[in-house]
């Protein structure tokens, strides 16, 4: 039984097949395989890679444009083309979906904020799980909180789209 599922999923990503022959239904499912696999990809990657666009931004702009080359190219053809870049509008917008009634979900695929600075005191464990350097940390304070020092500064956070976001002390209030 379990040989003729695999049999029957290698089929269905038309495994073997040359791409000009394979159905459209064919096409579907390859696109959801790609779609599912570059997100894990995209997801166990670090937050800093995708700046201020979501994992989802990312993955629809990258297989869309890869897609549409191939189609500009010829090497598929243009209902393919059309009927992937379907697929991914309808993926991107069902995870979305999901993501918005379901929070067990939302956290599976989304990372939460982490807290990189409280009191005016640097967290290191969450700087060196995050990538983030102390010239980054203080580049992110000089632009988004108008502060130089992690001293003058309440919380920072990284964001779940990998931007830093700065809240600074209020005048006369000290860290800690």
């Amino acid at each position: 039984m379990a040989r003729g599922l695999w049999n029957e999923l290698l089929w269905a990503v038309g495994v073997g097949s040359e791409f000009d022959n394979i159905s459209p239904v064919q096409v579907a499912v390859r696109t959801v395989v790609i779609f599912l696999i570059a997100l894990v990809l995209i997801r166990v990657g670090k937050r800093r890679f995708m700046g201020d666009y979501t994992a989802f931004d990312i993955l629809l702009g990258l297989i869309v444009g890869s897609v549409m080359a191939r189609a500009v190219t010829g090497a598929i053809s243009l209902v393919n083309m059309i009927i992937i870049v379907v697929v991914l509008m309808g993926l991107h917008w069902l995870t979305a979906t999901i993501s918005f009634y379901w929070p067990a979900f939302e956290r599976t695929v989304e990372n939460d904020p982490r807290k990189l600075i409280e009191d005016g005191k640097v967290i290191r464990e969450a700087m060196e799980k995050s990538k983030i350097s102390d010239d980054d940390l203080l580049q992110a304070l000089r632009e988004r909180g108008g502060v130089e020092k992690p001293e003058d500064v309440k919380t920072a956070f990284l964001e779940r789209d990998g931007s830093i976001t700065v809240i600074p002390l209020e005048k006369g209030q000290d860290a800690g």
